[in-house]
Order: structure tokens, then C-alpha cells, then sequence
């Protein structure tokens, strides 16, 4: 029986594809059923050949494709593929996969192995995304830190990375000086976001304790991964240039705590960036360009989302408990949303160039 450890030791010599859907696939039995290839990203995908398998779970088949490959020199083959998260290589979860579908002789009855394998597959696949999108949240929180600190006047640099919030379970990403920050980071083309609670859309009131908030700004990251050799950013460039500025600025005894929050941050979800240590791991190297930041003022009457005022009514609703999804377009009116890092910045900070 083919071991973890053996399947593990195959996927670290899959090459990439080299272009489009161009695939060396690694079968891991004589049988050619479980085989596993990268596309010309270098993301990991698993074939199963033969018919085309019906998951029962909404995940599975969101993730799973059935296609008929041409080879060169034989017929072409029919394959299901599962394409894993794209963020990493997620090696270790590929192999787990496939070597729970040979334990379970999908050589001989790949649609029973299949079968008793789902749960796993949806588990994995579902652990991989939470994973995913704490990395993607990561990324957009230090990509708007990094633009604040350098529009910033060195006094203010320390305690703008002080103020950043995002790193732990609170009310506001960053608060500064009146105005509430709240960071949204997507892979889609639009400004397509999750919303938690209405307290995300909304200033938050004064109350005896806490003055409020003046303004609300989301701030709506779009990125991409980037092409081969294009100018890209990923976490290690975002955390050396925050740590330099930070240095530059005099600021740089609070180095070692910045370092200490995003350790936390995304640690319930299993990635925990440690920069000195992780810096050259796969999934958190991966690059990226950005496709837009926008800063939406949510307090702009044309923000057409839901309101305190539409749930309060309901007194048995947990308004801070509601999940639902915004959908804001690129224009609102003239100045809503402001557009671009520069911008963005400049109005958390109060500025006007």
C-alpha cells in the first residue's frame, strides 16, 4: 500500500506546467487512477480517472471538474480534477487526500473510495480556505498599513502600527484620530465582501467610555496573483517595509511587538505568520498585484446596505450576529469611493495634497 510519506515524496517532484492547461501528470499506481500535476502556476491538482464522479457536498463539487485530456501518443484520457485552493502549494493536504483514495482501493472502485472519502476531502478543502482567506486578509491589512506609514510623518509612524487592530478579534481593523478603518480584501474583480455583524457598516456611537467614531471607511482591496516576472508584493516585502520604516522613523523599538501581533494573526485559522522563521515558506510568498483599493465612506446615504435602523425593529435579531454580503460598485458619486493607496491613505490621516 502506497504510505502518506511515499505520496508526499512524489508530489515534491511534480513539475509545473509549463503553459495553460498544459499538465504532467504523476500517477502514483501502475493502475493510473490517482494521479496528481501543477499547473503552470505551481497550485496542485488531483486526477482521478475514469467516470465522472458525483459529490454529494457543495464543496467537493465546487472544487471538482470533469474534463477529457488529449495526449500526444494515446487516447484521451477522462478525468475528474480537484484543484486545490490556490494560495501555497498545500502539499502535505494533497498527499493526505490521495493516500486515503489508495487506502480505500480507488485503484480497483475509484466511485466507492471516492465516496467514503468525500467527508475528508470537503474537511480539507474547507480547512484550506479558511487558510486562504486569513493570507488574503493578511496581505490587505499590511498592504494599507505599509501605505499609511509611508504617507505618514515619521512622529506618526509608530503609533499608526500601534493603532492596527486587525491582528486580534475587535470592533475596528485601525481607528485613527476619529476615523474607523475597515478592511476588506477579495480575489474577485468587484468589491464583492463577507460582512459580519453591522457593526462593520456602520461608525460606532459614543457612549460613556468611547467618543465614537466621525468617520467610517471601507476599504476594499482587490488583488490578484501576479504574473512571472511583474512587479508584485507579497507578506515578507510588506513586513520588511514596514519594519524599515519603522526603523527609519525612530520607531523602531516597537518592532518586536508588531512581530508578536502578526504572529497572531489567522493563528485560529491555522497559518500564524512568524517573519524571522517563515519568510521563504511557499504559503506566504505567494505573489500578488493589486487590482484596486477603494475607501467607501459607509456613512454616504447612497451606500445602499443594511442598517441598524432595518434590523433594530426586530427585538429578538442579534444585529452584531447578522452575516451577509456587500456587493459595492466601482462608482457610488464624485467622491465615493476615493480611489488608490495614496488617497486612501491620505484621508485616514486627515491629509489633503
Amino acid at each position: 500500500m502506497t504510505s502518506y510519506e511515499q505520496v508526499l515524496e512524489q508530489i515534491n517532484a511534480v513539475p509545473a506546467g509549463v503553459t495553460g492547461n498544459d499538465r504532467t501528470i504523476t500517477w502514483l499506481t501502475d493502475a493510473q487512477v490517482v494521479g496528481l500535476a501543477r499547473n503552470s502556476r505551481g497550485h496542485l491538482e488531483l486526477f482521478l480517472a475514469g467516470e465522472q464522479l458525483k459529490p454529494r457536498t457543495r464543496t467537493v463539487k465546487s472544487a471538482i471538474h470533469y474534463h477529457s485530456w488529449h495526449r500526444d501518443s494515446q487516447p484521451p484520457l477522462c478525468a475528474n480534477r480537484i484543484l486545490l485552493p490556490a494560495l501555497g502549494h498545500f502539499d502535505q493536504v494533497g498527499a493526505f487526500i490521495a493516500a486515503e483514495l489508495l487506502r480505500e482501493k480507488a485503484d480497483a472502485n475509484l466511485e466507492r473510495a471516492f465516496a467514503v472519502t468525500e467527508p475528508l476531502i470537503e474537511l480539507a478543502i474547507k480547512r484550506l480556505e479558511i487558510s486562504e482567506s486569513a493570507i488574503l486578509g493578511l496581505v490587505g491589512e499590511l498592504l494599507l498599513l505599509d501605505a499609511l506609514c509611508r504617507r505618514a510623518g515619521d512622529v506618526h509612524v509608530g503609533p499608526l502600527v500601534q493603532a492596527w487592530d486587525g491582528w486580534r478579534r475587535s470592533a475596528r481593523d485601525l481607528t485613527w484620530q476619529g476615523t474607523g478603518v475597515e478592511i476588506k480584501t477579495t480575489t474577485r474583480t468587484t468589491s464583492s465582501h463577507a460582512i459580519h455583524g453591522i457593526h462593520q457598516i456602520e461608525r460606532a456611537p459614543a457612549t460613556d467610555d468611547a467618543p465614537g467614531e466621525a468617520h467610517l471607511l471601507l476599504v476594499s482591496i482587490g488583488l490578484r496573483q501576479a504574473d512571472p516576472n511583474v512587479p508584485s508584493l507579497s507578506i515578507p516585502s510588506l513586513m520588511d517595509s514596514i519594519i524599515e520604516r519603522l526603523t527609519a522613523s525612530g520607531a523602531g523599538g516597537l518592532i518586536d511587538e508588531f512581530l508578536r501581533r502578526v504572529a497572531m494573526y489567522g493563528s485560529e485559522s491555522g497559518i500564524g505568520y512568524e517573519h524571522a522563521t517563515m519568510g521563504s515558506e511557499a504559503l506566504f510568498t505567494t505573489p500578488f498585484t493589486v487590482t484596486f483599493i477603494r475607501g467607501y465612506d459607509m456613512a454616504d446615504p447612497a451606500v445602499e446596505v443594511l442598517r441598524r435602523d432595518d434590523v433594530v425593529a426586530h427585538q429578538h435579531v442579534d444585529a452584531q450576529s447578522l452575516m451577509f454580503r456587500v456587493e459595492l460598485p466601482a462608482t457610488i458619486s464624485l467622491n465615493n469611493p476615493i480611489a488608490g493607496a495614496r488617497l486612501v491613505s491620505e484621508a485616514i490621516l486627515g491629509l489633503h495634497s
